[in-house]
């Protein structure tokens, strides 16, 4: 028994395969950007719309010919936000693709399969659209959700950007001593790639990586260090998210993980629990 997680996210529509033991056996990234259309005008375009379907009609296919029969289609903020998600669910129903709007708390909420047993750390989900973070203070789980995405911050104006970070900087203060930070994702793995880093990272030498970072050419993230190119625009956006989380936690540690939402979705939906 195999089982497929198809997470329809605001910057890119990604799978994870897995095996009857849970273990990741294929990993799939397509950059179709959903965001670019939500956070910039309210609802996906149909050009966006179709291009959503025919991606999703290739991922049944490659599931039907591995033989798997347990696929959930799993859709997080852009899908939450556009103004025609009904008209997007009820033609991908036509196609036999049913898919799940989660809430940003649900989202959050997931991020505890991965840090329950890591006492004193936080896990950080930076998406296109939202932003995730689950803390366990003490063995205290605390999961929330912001509307901080990387790529909905490229359409906010300063103001917009401020008051949001200000939210977030406000529910953070009220914890102490998180010495360790998990962030998921390629943004954060794109900064270690460029600064050649193997494992974890002392915060006090942060600043400086971002500064390295952000001092290289684009062409040069692209072609040398494998940056994939949707991802140049937005990754200083998480990286400043970053900053100010490592700052309000004022955390010792921080390394990346491949782990993602869909480690954990898999894990509810063998328990029947969403």
């Amino acid at each position: 028994m195999k089982y497929a997680i198809v997470d329809i996210g605001s910057n890119a529509i990604k799978y994870k395969i897995f095996n009857k033991n849970l273990e990741l056996d294929e990993y799939y990234r397509h950059p179709l950007r959903l965001g670019r259309d939500v956070f910039s005008k309210g609802y996906l375009e149909e050009k966006t719309i179709q291009n959503l379907l025919h991606l999703l009609l290739e991922y049944k296919n490659i599931f039907k010919k591995n033989k798997i029969t347990n696929v959930n289609f799993i859709a997080t903020s852009a899908l939450r936000d556009t103004e025609n998600a009904k008209e997007i669910r009820d033609l991908l129903k036509q196609h036999n693709i049913d898919i799940k709007i989660i809430s940003g708390d649900v989202e959050a909420s997931l991020l505890a399969e991965f840090n329950e047993d890591k006492i004193n750390s936080a896990v950080i989900d930076i998406g296109g659209g939202s932003l995730e973070i689950c803390i366990n203070s003490n063995n205290n789980i605390h999961a929330k959700s912001f509307q901080l995405g990387a790529v909905r911050l490229l359409n906010f104006t300063q103001e917009a950007k401020s008051q949001a970070f200000e939210e977030l900087s406000l529910w953070l203060n009220q914890f102490k001593s998180i010495d360790h930070l998990y962030g998921l994702g390629g943004n954060l793995r794109a900064l270690m790639q460029a600064n050649d880093i193997k494992g974890p990272i002392n915060t006090n030498d942060f600043s400086r990586y971002v500064k390295e970072y952000l001092s290289i050419d684009s062409s040069v993230l692209i072609d040398e260090f494998k940056i994939p190119k949707d991802r140049i625009d937005i990754i200083p956006e998480a990286l400043n998210l970053y900053s100010l989380i490592i700052k309000q936690l004022n955390a010792q540690i921080i390394e990346n993980t491949f782990w993602s939402i869909s480690d954990g979705l898999v894990k509810k939906i063998l328990r029947d629990q969403l």
